[in-house]
């Protein structure tokens, strides 16, 4: 009889000890989490030196580097034509020329910078005013995020 009644026993507290287990409550969570996107900065075109041997009709290798001040990797994926303006000792404006690059290769890393070569050449009519002068060719990037 003792046995009965422990075993009648152990049963009751395992219900009991079961159903507060499976009465334990359960619940869900909504709502929303928040992020913001970051903003671009313009990246700058530098001449990494001036490239010599031009003379009429003749083309020359320059290079330039652009950086990417922004936080995240970029692709550079076209710099313009750039053309000379006229000069002080009164060489013709357009003069020297480069031509426009579409899609040179590499990515430029966040906040570094990557290196260009890029063609010029003279007019094959250049006058004498355009000897031992500099010239600058104004140029624009086209940049986007290499994600």
């Amino acid at each position: 009889m003792r046995k009965r009644t422990a075993v009648i026993a152990a049963v009751a507290v395992l219900a009991v000890g079961g159903g507060v287990a499976y009465a334990a409550w359960s619940s869900t969570g909504a709502g929303s989490g928040q992020v913001g996107s970051t903003t671009n900065v313009n990246s700058t075109i530098s001449p990494v030196d001036g490239a010599g041997g031009l003379y009429p009709g003749h083309t020359v290798s320059f290079q330039v580097t652009i950086d990417n001040p922004n936080g995240y990797p970029v692709t550079v994926t076209s710099i313009s034509a750039g053309a000379s303006a006229l000069t002080q000792s009164g060489c013709a404006a357009g003069t020297v020329t480069s031509a426009a690059v579409s899609n040179p290769s590499g990515t430029i890393v966040a906040g570094g910078t990557g290196t260009y070569t890029l063609q010029a050449t003279m007019n094959a009519d250049a006058a004498d005013t355009c000897k031992s002068q500099t010239f600058t060719l104004p140029l624009t990037a086209a940049l986007v995020s290499a994600a």
